[in-house]
């Protein structure tokens, strides 16, 4: 089902906020020195790819966030292990 233009308009202003918090990130991040801190934004790339992903498809990511793709669930799965040392499958 479409979404209406309202709802549309809001989680693309949502979309691009996230985006702009993801920027603020990497730029506070990075200075940190640690790497595994700095995957976090790995994390959130995945996530707000996620969501465009949904908005383009015409899907409220809100209400349920949809299938990863297999390249999203790769990443997710090296930058979980940057971060905590194992694969999730490790936990």
């Amino acid at each position: 089902m479409a979404l209406d233009k309202g709802r549309a308009a809001e989680l693309e202003h949502m979309v691009r906020k996230m985006g702009a918090i993801i920027s603020v990130f990497e730029v506070r991040s990075d200075p940190v020195g640690n790497p595994r801190f700095s995957a976090f934004r790995d994390l959130m790339d995945v996530f707000h790819a996620m969501c465009e992903r949904q908005l383009n498809e015409q899907q409220d990511f809100i209400d349920a966030m949809g299938e990863m793709t297999e390249e999203e669930t790769e990443r997710l799965k090296v930058a979980f292990e940057k971060i905590y040392g194992k694969p999730p499958s490790g936990i």
